[in-house]
């Protein structure tokens, strides 16, 4: 027997959980914007980067919302997880290969090794 709020299909939960996932990637993309637009440089294509991955997972994840009512957009979630892992990908390497500038940036020393 399965626990009425723990059930997929009949909980609130879940379509609560999917629109807070939603609403804090917009958040978290929104604070990656200013970023963008306040700063020049590393900084800006960073930031830039990060906010196409935001993007790409606010779009996943509003796929993964309307796949459980629409079955033809459950594609585009995988799609958009797709593209935001390729994003965050990105974005590591780009942040590794600037990581001397940022270091000498904040007066910090590389490591040894």
């Amino acid at each position: 027997m399965v626990i009425e709020i723990l059930s997929y299909k009949a909980s609130i939960l879940n379509p609560v959980f999917k629109c807070l996932i939603i609403i804090l990637y917009s958040i978290g993309t929104w604070f990656f914007y200013k970023a963008w637009k306040k700063y020049e440089g590393n900084l800006k294509v960073i930031a830039g980067a990060l906010m196409c991955g935001g993007i790409a997972a606010c779009i996943g994840a509003g796929a993964r919302f309307l796949g459980d009512y629409l079955a033809q957009f459950k594609w585009m979630e995988s799609t958009g997880a797709v593209i935001f892992a390729l994003v965050s990908l990105f974005v590591a390497m780009l942040v590794y290969r600037k990581f001397s500038e940022i270091a000498e940036a904040f007066g910090l020393k590389e490591g040894g090794d």
